[in-house]
């Protein structure tokens, strides 16, 4: 399915971290060529969830907008939805198991603030890019 590089996608999100964007918006930018929204709209969409949901370190923003791209790829209709549920159960399980949780505040809680969230913007690329190449 995907015709972008996962490299290509992790490169990007390097540097849209860089210029400043969210950890959510980081992810649902790289999957542009899926959800086919200009960069600014996709900036916006995705905003919102970043630092856990406008930063009440809820769940990770990643993660949230990892669902995001999912529903882009998988929902046709109403009767789709378990669909979408299903891939982000288990895109958001993988996520878990290789991080210990999607809560943003048990991400970070045994971090020093400023950065580990760069590695979970890769994870997510990384288990949602891999997934599609299934698909």
């Amino acid at each position: 399915m995907n015709k972008v590089t996962l490299e290509a996608r992790l490169e990007r999100a390097r540097q849209l971290r860089k210029e400043g964007y969210t950890c959510s918006q980081c992810v649902y930018m790289v999957f542009d060529d899926l959800h086919g929204l200009p960069e600014e709209k996709a900036a916006a969409v995705s905003c919102g969830l970043g630092g856990g949901i406008g930063g009440q370190h809820n769940v990770c923003g990643t993660v949230s907008a990892l669902s995001l791209v999912a529903g882009d790829v998988f929902y046709d209709n109403p009767k789709s939805k378990m669909v979408v549920y299903s891939y982000i159960k288990d895109c958001s399980r993988r996520f878990a198991d290789e991080n210990g949780s999607i809560i943003c505040a048990e991400l970070l809680a045994d971090t020093p603030r400023r950065k580990p969230c760069m590695s979970y913007i890769e994870d997510s690329i990384t288990i949602l890019h891999e997934s599609l190449d299934k698909e």
